[in-house]
């Protein structure tokens, strides 16, 4: 999407900051449901409780679409006025809240399709993912064109027309996970029946797993928010449209990290379910080696060659130059991230997700005063301000690290 509204121009790339990342704000609330989710169903598979895993699984959906119904009303009504008193024009504004009023509905199938995949996973069914990636990702793509430029019989639809391709592409995304689930029989294979009743021990248990997560999530994405909004207020066009490339880039670089981390709190959840707390610090140095190795070649690969995928956007040689130092600053974020994204997960795979919310309350506490004393009291350039990541990302590595090796946490390890 990135790549297809920087060809709109500098304005368009700036602007999809902002509603890129209030997406996100909620977007990740769903993913901080998603991972607790995930966590007791992995816990319930490691216990071969194999009922209470589908029943997790319907409670989510139930909680996830009356979120996401909330979250569109509050959009609707609300967003303008928001971005208003944000300082942005009103021009822009409306632009973005246009874009929004679309874009939001996406959330209902977005957690929707979450939630499947996280159901895959904690029966160790994760291969089937890649068929629900695979139809949102190239859909995604072939719609924005479409749907952007008015090709392939579509109407031009310029900035909106975006907004409309997520939300196509995320229903379909969620249909073929669903239609994995079913066809490939997954669920009678694993011996599980549906049970489609409300039950509040149930509701009960999703919600207090879940709202530590939630808020976590939600804090820590309503900072990056934070982060675009000093962007937008401190730096001109072109720095602005460098660091929505920089926020793309860190964002693929968390395809990789993030499934790694999901992979974390699957494998630790289960090893707790069976009880074998001893093996847990030895698989952590390992899928912390495995995803080091990855990100790596893809950091290699992002520095020996920068005018390549920089030049991906087609803004000129003024842009090129801008955006190589940030680019350095955002790679080494990307191992940070690496390591940090594995630590938290294995914290949230022992149950204890107020801990959690606290490691990301101090991440975010500093992230902000560092963002706003640099942005907005010191006025230093762009490329400090994205340390601002290197901040972060070492803060939430620390305190998990802390909070593992000093192991309370073993005392208490029921999931109920």
């Amino acid at each position: 999407m990135l790549f297809f509204l920087s060809q709109l121009g500098v304005k368009e790339l700036g602007l999809v900051g902002l509603v890129g990342v209030y997406y996100l704000i909620f977007s990740a609330i769903g993913y901080g449901l998603n991972n607790a989710l995930l966590a007791i169903m992995s816990r319930r598979a490691g216990e071969n409780n194999r009922d209470a895993i589908f029943l997790t699984l319907w409670h989510g959906l139930v909680v996830g679409t009356i979120l996401a119904l909330v979250t569109i009303v509050f959009t609707y009504f609300c967003i303008e006025h928001i971005l208003i008193a944000t300082g942005v024009d009103e021009a822009g504004a409306k632009m973005a809240a246009e874009f929004l009023k679309i874009r939001m509905w996406g959330l209902l199938f977005l957690y929707a399709y979450q939630m499947q995949n996280a159901y895959l996973v904690s029966l160790q069914r994760s291969k089937f993912l890649l068929f629900g990636a695979l139809i949102a990702s190239v859909s995604n793509v072939y719609l924005d064109y479409a749907m952007i430029f008015g090709h392939f019989g579509f109407p031009e639809m310029g900035f909106n027309g975006a907004a409309y391709a997520s939300v196509i592409s995320e229903i379909l995304g969620m249909v073929t996970v669903f239609a994995v689930i079913y066809f490939s029989k997954i669920s009678i294979k694993e011996g599980i029946k549906y049970h489609w009743e409300i039950q509040k021990k149930t509701i009960s248990l999703v919600l207090r797993q879940a709202w530590p997560l939630m808020g976590q999530y939600a804090i820590s994405t309503f900072a990056w928010w934070i982060f675009f909004i000093l962007v937008n207020r401190n730096y001109n066009e072109t720095e602005q449209g460098v660091s929505q490339v920089m926020r793309n880039l860190f964002g693929l670089s968390g395809i990789f990290t993030w499934a790694f981390g999901s992979s974390t709190n699957t494998i630790i959840s289960n090893i707790i379910g069976q009880g074998k707390i001893n093996e847990i610090r030895r698989t952590l140095f390992r899928i912390m080696a495995i995803s080091g190795i990855g990100i790596s070649f893809f950091i290699a690969v992002i520095n020996i060659w920068p005018s390549v995928f920089l030049g991906f956007y087609g803004l000129g040689e003024d842009f090129l130059a801008e955006a190589i130092g940030p680019l350095r600053v955002v790679t080494i974020a990307m191992l940070i991230l690496g390591v940090g994204v594995i630590l938290l997960n294995a914290v949230i795979a022992t149950g204890k997700t107020i801990v959690v919310f606290w490691i990301e309350f101090a991440g975010i506490f500093s992230y902000l005063l560092y963002v706003f004393l640099v942005i907005e009291i010191w006025k230093m350039d762009h490329l400090t301000a994205w340390m601002s990541e290197w901040v972060y990302w070492s803060v939430m590595a620390f305190l998990s690290i802390v909070y593992l090796w000093k192991g309370k946490w073993k005392k208490s390890l029921s999931i109920d």
